[in-house]
């Protein structure tokens, strides 16, 4: 016993011995002589140059390491040298802490640290293998005064932020404060916010806590949720969106969208896998609200965009940059750089179709399913209801089946195919207008007591070009308008006619009505110039005929109107009336030769005989009734439920 307890006090001692030699050592040794082989040692685990000016080691209970000129190279297809530099970084560790060589706190003091991204979108943060590196398990970090620069050429991005972090107070986590200014897309940029703590980032792969605010130009947007930091673009969170128009977030947002008046949305945003998602989206678009869902997927070799979108009220106006024109209502000013471009330009031409070129790239390089529907619609004067459209862009052909309408009690229905795949793109398209109230669309045509009934087309066309305006300029095509029933102005009819004397009548004793017997016109097109094949309307009071064309290549009309009245009159310059001019400045005028020739003819009778001077301009009222079913079977016009609704009345 006495031999046992002599060998186990040796062993005490030799222990003893053991640790008060590792304690001299730990306590006197040259720490200095390992800046070398830790800087080999973290290079080689990064794959990047790292280098150490000073190491200092302060043992203890809590033992204090310090590393002062700490720098770590950057890529090397970097033009900038180095990507890190550390003027000092203090490290404390706990016994239990030592042992596992994790610093119990980290501090770095003015640490400066350059992001960036090749022209291929190569971050030069993917270390050795690619991976980010492995997370040590750390406790806190604190950041004193920081600096982030951010450079991505892909995005024409230079962003430099301060970082700071917040101590722990109470219940709240230490957090981190940033704020930054810079360029993006060559627009003033600027960001801040907060996150969690930098020690939170060591778990790579969990969600990450931010909350930021960001503006580039006058385009703004807020976040609050959270970011994976293994992956950046997994996000989860509220989002809000503002800004002047949605196609300035081009390519950040890989969608082909449209010129868009200034716009303020919120929604969830969410990230999974290859596929952004914003959903239960609200806000406003210029003057119209909307709602819904919209998809990214950016996993094939085409980025895909899926969307449900609704609006309860919606202005037209706002679809101006579909076709080419500057969105929104005009005598609005908020528009942006190249908006206001176009609007210049428009404004120092007489067209009046949209001429700028279709977004090609954005159009064969992206598929799109849109389904959309507006409950009340605003087209100028025009009451439009439940919009509905069903938009597949496949492969660069778009097709929209279909795109249809209420409008004045009636309904339109479209089914428009434009293939932008070509050299030159080719559009085709049917319509369909039926059960349409003539009243509600021209009030002015209405009789006293308020009717002016009802009409239904057809039409179809083929067309080629560049723009809207390249489209209508080369239209070939034909459509046909039928409508029966109802009532007119007989004031506004007998002005067909220039029948002075009969409106001098109605103008003193009251306007009356005119029953509409018919009304029928069939245009062909060819190469934009739409002419009518045929052009009646037949009334109680006239029979109106016309004949001319439509000019969409040089955007004039050359409309000639002619009215035989069906009641005599006693003066009466008849016609025809004349509508030409442009469409930004169209003119309604009497044809001058007629009425030269037959007021010449009535001063010329005046000069021999003054009693047969108004012969000429006499009306003898003996206009015959048109044919109305004889020109609907020779139009071959086919309404459906629009000559059915005529026929009734």
């Amino acid at each position: 016993m006495v031999f046992a307890g002599h060998r186990a006090a040796r062993y005490a001692a030799i222990a003893l011995g053991v640790c008060v030699l590792v304690v001299l050592v730990f306590m006197f040794f040259p720490w200095s002589v390992l800046r070398g082989p830790l800087a080999s040692l973290a290079s080689e685990r990064l794959q990047r140059p790292v280098a150490i000016g000073r190491l200092d080691v302060s043992p203890g209970w809590t033992t204090r390491v310090v590393l002062e000129s700490v720098t770590i190279g950057n890529a090397a297809w970097s033009q900038i040298q180095p990507m890190a530099t550390f003027p000092q970084m203090v490290f404390t560790f706990r016994l239990p802490s030592i042992f596992r060589l994790a610093p119990s706190t980290t501090r770095l003091v003015e640490p400066d640290v350059l992001l960036e991204k090749n022209a291929e979108g190569e971050p030069n943060w993917n270390f050795g293998d690619g991976s980010g590196g492995a997370a040590a398990t750390i406790g806190s970090i604190d950041i004193e005064r920081g600096r982030v620069r951010y450079v991505d050429p892909t995005l024409e991005a230079s962003i430099e932020s301060a970082l700071q972090t917040v101590p722990a107070q109470g219940d709240a986590k230490q957090m981190l404060e940033f704020s930054g200014k810079g360029t993006l897309r060559e627009e003033p940029f600027t960001i801040a916010g907060r996150s969690q703590g930098i020690a939170e980032l060591r778990n790579v792969d969990q969600p990450y806590g931010l909350a930021l605010t960001a503006q580039a130009g006058k385009t703004r947007v807020a976040f609050d949720g959270t970011v994976v930091p293994a992956e950046i673009q997994s996000v989860k969170g509220a989002l809000h969106l503002q800004g002047p128009d949605l196609s300035k977030l081009y390519p950040i947002v890989p969608s082909p969208l449209p010129w868009t008046p200034p716009y303020d949305l919120r929604g969830k945003l969410s990230h999974v896998g290859e596929r952004w998602i914003l959903e239960n989206i609200e806000g406003t678009v210029g003057d119209s609200d909307l709602a819904g869902v919209f998809t990214i997927d950016v996993s094939g070799k085409r980025a895909a965009t899926t969307a449900k979108l609704a609006s309860r009220r919606f202005d037209y106006n706002d679809l101006g940059g579909f076709v080419g024109l500057p969105p929104g209502n005009p005598d609005k000013k908020a528009k942006t750089a190249d908006q206001k471009q176009e609007v210049q330009k428009r404004a120092a031409d007489y067209r009046v179709l949209p001429d700028k070129p279709f977004s090609l790239g954005k159009l064969r390089d992206h598929d799109v399913d849109l389904e959309f529907s507006g409950k009340s619609v605003k087209w100028e004067r025009f009451p439009l209801d439940n919009l509905r459209t069903h938009m597949i862009l496949k492969n660069g052909v778009m097709h929209f089946a279909p795109l249809d309408f209420g409008v004045a009690g009636g309904h339109v229905v479209s089914d428009i195919t434009v293939d932008v795949s070509q050299r030159v793109p080719a559009a085709q398209a049917k319509i369909e207008v039926r059960n349409v109230e003539l009243k509600r669309l021209f009030p002015q045509l209405a009789s006293p007591r308020g009717s002016a009934g009802r009409f239904g087309a057809r039409g179809e066309f083929r067309a080629q070009g560049a723009s809207v305006a390249a489209m209508f300029g080369s239209a070939t095509g034909q459509a046909a308008v039928a409508m029966r029933g109802g009532e007119a102005s007989t004031l506004t009819l007998v002005l067909t006619n220039l029948d002075l004397a009969r409106a001098a009548t109605l103008l003193i004793g009251g306007d009356q009505t005119a029953a509409i017997r018919c009304g029928v016109t069939a245009f062909r097109a060819k190469d934009g110039v739409w002419v009518p094949d045929l052009f009646v309307v037949d009334t109680s009071a006239v029979l109106i005929t016309g004949s001319g064309s439509i000019d969409f290549r040089n955007e004039k009309y050359d409309l000639h109107l002619k009215a035989d009245s069906k009641d005599p009159s006693l003066l009466a310059l008849k016609g025809p009336v004349v509508i030409g001019g442009t469409f930004g400045k169209p003119s309604i005028r009497p044809e001058a030769g007629p009425l030269v020739a037959r007021i010449g003819a009535a001063v010329g009778l005046g000069v021999l005989a003054p009693p047969l001077a108004l012969l000429p301009l006499i009306d003898l009222g003996d206009a015959p009734d048109a044919d109305c079913r004889a020109l609907y079977a020779n139009t071959r016009v086919q309404t459906g439920d629009d000559e059915k609704v005529t026929q009734s009345r």
